[in-house]
């Protein structure tokens, strides 16, 4: 192997162009240069295209999920306010159904306080007590009817 220093390449007489071995060199590494930068690019685009596919896949997919979802939650809002009027509704019904049995018993009650007054007098057997106006016994019949 020749010394990296031999004098003697510096002897000779220098070419008429000084650039012209360092220009097919230098076209030879840009031709093969912008080759493989084109198929690096090319490649790049493609992996960057095919990416942005899938974003966009993704995206649309995630956008489908929310949108089903933002449905799904609509529904149990009107599912929950349903649930909501038909307890209410049937708190009214419970408390007007109350009222009425409350109503009957306070009348039934009061019908069976005050004597029958049919085709008889009645009498009370025991004190009759005038602040309440009730009979402190029962009633009975004063006289039987003939019939």
């Amino acid at each position: 192997m020749p010394d990296p220093f031999d004098p003697a390449e510096f002897d000779a007489p220098p070419p008429s162009d000084p650039h012209t071995d360092y220009r097919d060199l230098l076209d030879a590494m840009r031709k093969a240069g912008a080759e493989g930068v084109a198929q690096q690019a090319a490649a790049l685009s493609r992996q960057i295209e095919q990416e942005a596919r899938q974003r966009a896949e993704a995206g649309q997919q995630t956008q489908n999920a929310l949108n089903e979802l933002l449905r799904a939650a609509a529904q149990l809002q009107r599912v929950n306010e349903a649930i909501g009027w038909e307890r209410l509704k049937g708190w009214l019904y419970a408390a007007l159904i109350g009222l009425g049995l409350i109503f009957a018993a306070a009348l039934a009650y009061r019908w069976a306080q005050e004597p029958k007054i049919e085709r008889q007098l009645y009498g009370c057997t025991a004190r009759w007590d005038a602040k309440a106006q009730t009979c402190r016994g029962k009633w009975v019949p004063l006289y039987e009817q003939q019939p």
